[in-house]
């Protein structure tokens, strides 16, 4: 069993994409449990490496240990009844952290706990042939308290925090207003279920954020712009980052007529134009969303998944476009950009 720590920037997005890494993964899985800000799952795999490392809203993933209630006594009991030793190995050097989300359960479980634990477990760590220390460790135990009950597990992965800090709009090479954060760039590549060998596309891909996000994560990719300045800006911020390798085209074209072939594409992610600042060149955003749908779907594998963002007051018609151009709505997320604008992040498959 596993564990993921999620993003609190969204109610149902982070589980969203957590699904969407699984499933592009080839992964088998089962989400058994759902506890504030953390998720308890089954996988076909292994390990959870390879999980949060590609995420935009999976902060952690690692190996679950026991699950207790929130209070010191239950969680040292649990590790005490469970079978340390196919956990730890022999010369391994344990780390025990406490995280508290949300600031839960601060009467049950003192801040000190990581020492207290630590002190109750260590004769049971040395006949593994292991032991605790604060540094110079190998494996870090995370006492991960929620609301209501606490996991114990094994950290195996982290969000690359700092590689999406390098990765910000005002630090690329080319800059223009209006790019999305990194987070969410890697939340649309994954709610797409892209994976290699590709190719993902992106029909509207500005400077270039999603399409530097697959290729961070090796994944072949197509990116296109209609504005020749921003297409020839993504292909120069694109260039600068390592794994340009994976970047098949940077064109500029008319989202309406992508000139790829029919069923050539395995996943789609991107975010059309809505924003008040945002020109159309003289299109209709209905017009534009139901042409973008309609190529999209052609050039959709089948089986295959797209993610895209849309305005609340185009949701309907959205809808509609899903329906008549063969793909199948699966998931609508709702996020809040400001006071006149809702963004309807949109998951759809293409029907077999």
């Amino acid at each position: 069993m596993f564990y993921a720590i999620l993003s609190g920037l969204h109610p149902t997005l982070p589980l969203a994409e957590l699904r969407g890494i699984l499933e592009a993964l080839g992964q088998k899985y089962r989400i058994i449990g759902e506890l504030d800000l953390l998720v308890l799952y089954t996988s076909s795999s292994t390990s959870s490496r390879g999980v949060a490392s590609r995420a935009g809203l999976v902060h952690e993933t690692g190996q679950v240990i026991t699950v207790t209630e929130a209070e010191i006594s239950s969680i040292i009991d649990g590790l005490l009844s469970s079978d340390l030793c196919s956990y730890i190995a022999e010369g391994d050097r344990v780390r025990i952290e406490l995280l508290r989300l949300r600031g839960y359960a601060k009467e049950t479980v003192p801040n000190n706990a990581a020492k207290i634990i630590a002190e109750h477990i260590a004769p049971s760590l040395e006949k593994c042939g292991a032991k605790t220390t604060p540094r110079d460790y190998t494996k870090r135990m995370r006492v991960i308290v929620s609301l209501g009950a606490t996991v114990v597990g094994l950290l195996e992965d982290e969000k690359p925090d700092k590689l999406l800090e390098s990765h910000k709009p005002q630090k690329r090479p080319f800059f223009h207003p209006g790019s999305l954060d990194p987070r969410l760039a890697r939340l649309f590549v994954n709610l797409s279920r892209a994976r290699p060998p590709g190719p993902y596309l992106d029909p509207f891909c500005g400077t270039g954020g999603f399409p530097l996000e697959a290729q961070t994560i090796g994944i072949p990719s197509i990116c296109g712009e209609l504005a020749g300045r921003l297409a020839k800006g993504a292909s120069k911020n694109l260039k600068a980052y390592p794994g340009n390798e994976n970047i098949l085209t940077v064109a500029q074209w008319d989202s309406a007529r992508i000139p790829l072939r029919d069923e050539s594409v395995q996943s789609i992610g991107t975010d059309p134009p809505y924003g008040r600042s945002v020109s159309l060149r003289g299109r209709q955003l209905r017009e534009l969303l139901e042409d973008f749908i309609t190529e999209a779907a052609r050039v959709l594998k089948r089986d295959s998944y797209i993610a895209f963002a849309a305005p609340h007051w185009a949701e309907d018609k959205v809808e509609e476009y899903i329906e008549n151009s063969g793909l199948k709505l699966l998931e609508l997320h709702y996020m809040r950009v400001h006071g006149s604008l809702t963004r309807i992040i949109t998951v759809a498959k293409k029907k077999p």
